[in-house]
């Protein structure tokens, strides 16, 4: 089975995902799969440049990734539904990237704007975005909206799990149970 799991930054996703590789379960993200293929290109050094990149080429890598993932069988995909670039938001899997990933099942995580926030202000190991409440509002919302896209397109159920704060266990063991049952609980 092949999940896709996306989340906005400081979502708390890199946590939960932790708990399920400690678990036993494989997970990739589709992040760093880009970031290989553009420092082999000589475009970036981090993950978080790559959205600074021209839409054009962060679409050329989005191919060469999906298509290096999509050769992967059992594995949860570690990526963003939706991308803030300078020219608004980009799909994190346009549906010719789905067509290539062909996922059976789709779960965003999700948190409180407020809690997300506070994790974004609270994290200095990456180079995170200062959003208002507002605009993390507005990246959850274009998040769940692809989220359901993504969905309609694939014909994958979709799955919202909260991650509250102090509570990522909780959001790891309901994935890895659905997961676990072949994605029908």
């Amino acid at each position: 089975m092949r999940v896709i799991i996306g989340g906005i930054p400081g979502v708390g996703k890199t946590t939960v995902l932790n708990g399920l590789k400690s678990s036993g379960i494989r997970v990739e993200n589709y992040g760093d799969v880009m970031l290989s293929e553009a420092r082999e290109r000589g475009l970036v050094q981090t993950r978080d440049e790559i959205r600074k990149l021209p839409v054009q080429i962060q679409k050329e890598i989005q191919v060469v990734a999906a298509r290096k993932l999509s050769s992967l069988s059992d594995v949860v995909i570690d990526t963003h539904f939706s991308v803030v670039t300078n020219s608004g938001y980009l799909p994190g899997l346009p549906y010719s990237i789905l067509t290539i990933l062909n996922p059976h099942l789709l779960i965003s995580i999700e948190a409180d704007p407020l809690e997300i926030f506070e994790r974004r202000r609270r994290d200095s190991d990456r180079k995170r975005d200062h959003d208002s409440l507002e605009k993390i509002r507005q990246h959850l919302e274009a998040n769940r909206s692809y989220g359901f896209s993504y969905s309609a397109f694939t014909g994958a159920p979709l799955l919202i799990v909260l991650n509250e704060d102090g509570k990522a266990d909780e959001a790891t063991r309901k994935i890895a149970d659905i997961i676990g049952n072949g994605g029908t609980q």
